[in-house]
């Protein structure tokens, strides 16, 4: 037989014990939860991402696009306006290959390298008038994103040019690092 003394003590004991399991499953949650949070906050960082390179891509379609709906000896500026009310010309005048202001690759417009994309090497500053734009992009709760665009168009014959087109967000890095996104190349043939 137990006397009052012994239950105590055991009734003492199983507290003792459910206090010390309740902290180890504490501990255990904290640790599943900061688990869950890197998890968070790397799905947010690619969902912006995601966000960037889709934008990306449509602001790409759409200068292609206006460009490609021309004939193709067509040599009027077309507008585009951007969400901070910037007008952009476009300028859909087209060199034979080599001939051109951009290099022994290209036509008019950007620099292109050996591969046929937009040379993301050369300064903005340095791309002609009329085939680059500093694009601002409306955003979610009135955040706005700019894109650098750049294009180079490029005359077949009088009735063809190849139209070559990039895309980014502005400040983005091209050789890796934090801020890293590839650029959208586009391309096309358009005409008559």
């Amino acid at each position: 037989m137990k006397t009052s003394l012994q239950f105590a003590k055991d009734s003492g004991v199983q507290r003792g014990s459910m206090l010390l399991e309740l902290l180890i499953a504490m501990v255990v949650l904290v640790f599943g939860m900061g688990g869950l949070l890197a998890l968070l906050l790397t799905s947010i960082y690619t969902n912006t991402n995601t966000r960037n390179d889709t934008t990306s891509t449509m602001l790409a379609e759409h200068v292609l696009e206006q460009i490609t709906s021309q004939p193709a000896n067509s040599n009027a500026l077309l507008s585009l306006t951007d969400c901070a009310g910037n007008a952009w010309n476009i300028d859909p005048t087209g060199a034979v290959v080599g001939s051109g202001n951009s290099g022994s690759y290209g036509g008019d417009g950007a620099s292109l390298t050996s591969a046929g994309v937009v040379d993301w090497t050369q300064n903005y500053a340095t791309v002609p008038v009329g085939y680059a734009m500093q694009y601002v992009s409306c955003g979610t709760g009135g955040r706005q994103t700019v894109y650098d665009v750049r294009w180079n168009v490029a005359t077949i014959s009088a009735y063809s040019r190849m139209v070559f087109v990039s895309a980014r967000p502005s400040g983005s890095l091209t050789t890796g690092g934090l801020r890293f996104v590839m650029p959208v190349n586009l391309r096309t043939i358009g005409g008559m």
